[in-house]
């Protein structure tokens, strides 16, 4: 359907990110620049993804995205699966990534395959960074991961520290047609504001070069969280946090393995601000207190131990 030269660097690039990803994989695909690209990819690698589409409704043209999508599928000779959120639902970014993920888990259990692709790019990458640090994650702020299990499900992001330039590229060479989402323009969403806003600002007032030097920063502060993991991971494998344990470890090895504890139960939405009201919780008086958490969990200290209890928070199907 395409073609492009063997010898291109940038589709040797694109081959290489996804070479190794599963033969038979999920691939959430937008109709955008960024999963256009990663569609193609996966299938001029040998791949047969399946193909999910989740229109929110936000906009008057995201139903003819989806048709985009669905007849990109067809193009591909893929499945595809699509789902429409309901108009009358709240919006924001918070509840729009919650909308995909329920629909990316649905999905991954109605046809059995627990690998998904996503097509987050370097850009996204240091967006997010940046996200993380305005929202008080602390050293805990590293950016995503190119590798993580979520809801139980296999999350890839091949192209995590390619830059979008890259990508875009790619699609000239190969000779793709995307959608542009307007969205992505409205400057009421925190995102936005960073890819549109902060990031220029950086650049003209301090480096041109800011957005590769916080990739870089993204990457090494990878490699050490996980290093650090790896000195607590056991004990954040247990249903309990040990009190004597938490108060005879550093500072920084109590906030790991806290995070990484509130994280393996489910917490949602993790904040520094989250892990010391914990920590503080554990080197409280030894009385049965507890203390409120995102997601209707609650930390309890009691008996010489830290636990969780969790009442499920009313949220609205958007089974369609």
């Amino acid at each position: 359907m395409h073609s492009a030269a063997p010898s291109s660097p940038v589709l040797q690039a694109i081959r290489s990110a996804v070479a190794e990803l599963p033969v038979r994989i999920l691939a959430a695909v937008s109709g955008g620049l960024d999963s256009c690209v990663l569609l193609d990819a996966l299938v001029m690698a040998g791949k047969r993804p399946i193909v999910l589409h989740l229109d929110h409704g936000w906009r008057l043209e995201s139903g003819e995205d989806a048709v985009f999508v669905r007849r990109l599928a067809a193009s591909y000779g893929l499945a595809f699966l699509e789902e429409k959120v309901p108009s009358d639902g709240p919006r924001s970014e918070a509840m729009a990534r919650k909308q995909r993920y329920d629909f990316f888990t649905r999905a991954a259990d109605s046809v059995a395959c627990g690998d998904l692709a996503l097509a987050h790019h370097g850009g996204d990458q240091v967006e997010t960074l940046l996200l993380q640090l305005l929202r008080g994650a602390g050293s805990h702020a590293r950016g995503m991961r190119e590798t993580e299990v979520h809801r139980g499900m296999r999350l890839h992001r091949p192209f995590l520290w390619l830059e979008r330039s890259v990508l875009r590229e790619f699609a000239k060479v190969r000779g793709l047609s995307w959608r542009e989402d307007r969205s992505n323009q409205d400057r009421r969403y925190l995102r936005n504001r960073v890819r549109h806003e902060l990031l220029p600002y950086l650049e003209e007032r301090f480096s041109p070069h800011v957005r590769r030097a916080l990739l870089r920063f993204c990457q090494v502060r990878m490699s050490e969280a996980e290093w650090m993991t790896e000195l607590v991971r056991e004990r954040a494998e247990r249903s309990r946090l040990s009190i004597a344990d938490l108060r005879g470890s550093p500072l920084g090895q109590q906030r790991r393995l806290i995070h990484l504890w509130l994280r393996r139960q489910g917490v949602p939405d993790l904040s520094l601000a989250d892990v010391e009201s914990v920590r503080r919780l554990a080197h409280g008086p030894r009385r049965r207190r507890q203390l409120a958490l995102g997601g209707g969990w609650n930390a309890v200290q009691e008996g010489g131990e830290v636990y969780l209890k969790h009442q499920p928070v009313p949220c609205v199907s958007i089974n369609t």
